[in-house]
C-alpha cells in the first residue's frame, strides 16, 4: 500500500472513530434525557421509548428509574383516571415486570402494589404472594386513604399464583388463599366476586366446585350483576374439563 493509500486508510479510521465517539456521546445524552423524563411527572413518552428497547431495559439506571416511577405511581388514586392514563399505568407495570429483581422483596412488593397486576407475579409466587396478601389486608395507598378498588384483581392474582406456585407455597399460605377465595365467593362485593369467578374459571381446582355451585344456584337474580350465576357454571365446566377423571 502506497503513501496515499495509507493516508486514506488513516483518514477513514479517524472518521469512523469520531463517528463512534459522537454516537456514544449522543447515546449518553439520550439516556440521560430518558432518565430525566422517567423521574418527572411527564413520563409517558419516555416509557413508550423504553418499554420496547432491550438495550435501555438492560441499563441498571433505567431499571431503577422504572421501579422508582412505579412506586411513585402506586401512590396515586386508582379511581377516576382517564382511559389514556390507565393504559400508561398498565404499560408501566408490564415494563417494570421485565426489569424487577425477583430476589429483592421490596421491588416485588412495588410490582404487587401496581394498579394493573402483571402475570409475572404468579410465576414467582413464593416472593409475590406475601406482598399480595399484605396489600389485600392493608391496601396500597396510605397517601390517598380510601378503599382499594383493585381488591378483586388481587384475589384473582392470588388464585393464579396458587395454581402456578403449588410447589413453592407452604400449606399455611395455601389455606389462607383458599379462605380468601371462599370469602370472596360468599361476600357481597360484586366486583370482587366476578373477578374471583373468572380467575377460578382459568386457574381453579376441583376443591372450589362446591362453592361455585352455591354461587351458580343461589346468587341474586342472574339478570343482575352481569349474570354471575352463568359465569359460575362456566367456571365449574372449565375446572371439570381440566381435572383428571378418577
Amino acid at each position: 500500500m502506497g503513501e496515499v493509500g495509507t493516508m486514506r486508510r488513516f483518514i477513514l479510521l479517524s472518521v469512523i472513530a469520531v463517528c463512534g465517539l459522537m454516537t456514544a456521546v449522543s447515546g449518553q445524552q439520550s439516556r440521560a434525557q430518558l432518565l430525566a423524563k422517567l423521574n418527572s411527572s411527564d413520563w409517558s413518552e419516555a416509557l413508550e421509548q423504553v418499554r420496547s428497547d432491550p438495550v435501555a431495559l438492560s441499563d441498571p439506571k433505567i431499571k431503577t428509574a422504572l421501579i422508582d416511577l412505579l412506586e411513585r405511581d402506586n401512590r396515586e388514586p386508582v379511581h377516576g383516571e382517564e382511559e389514556g392514563y390507565a393504559e400508561d399505568r398498565s404499560w408501566l407495570a408490564d415494563t417494570a415486570a421485565k426489569v424487577v429483581d425477583w430476589s429483592n422483596p421490596h421491588q416485588v412488593c412495588v410490582l404487587a402494589n401496581s394498579v394493573a397486576l402483571p402475570d409475572e407475579l404468579a410465576d414467582h409466587a413464593k416472593v409475590a404472594v406475601p406482598c399480595l396478601l399484605r396489600r389485600l389486608k392493608y391496601g396500597i395507598n396510605r397517601y390517598a386513604p380510601g378503599p382499594d378498588i383493585s381488591r378483586g384483581s388481587v384475589v384473582a392474582m392470588l388464585i393464579q399464583s396458587f395454581a402456578k406456585g403449588q410447589d413453592e407455597l407452604d400449606s399455611t399460605t395455601k389455606n389462607t388463599i383458599r379462605e380468601i377465595t371462599l370469602k370472596a365467593l360468599r361476600g357481597t362485593d360484586v366486583g370482587m366476586k366476578i373477578e374471583t369467578v373468572k380467575a377460578l374459571e382459568k386457574f381453579g381446582g376441583e376443591d372450589m366446585i362446591p362453592a361455585l355451585k352455591i354461587v351458580a344456584e343461589t346468587d341474586p337474580n342472574p339478570s343482575q350483576h352481569y349474570a354471575i350465576r352463568r359465569w359460575a357454571s362456566e367456571a365449574i365446566t372449565a375446572i371439570q374439563a381440566r381435572t383428571p377423571q378418577h
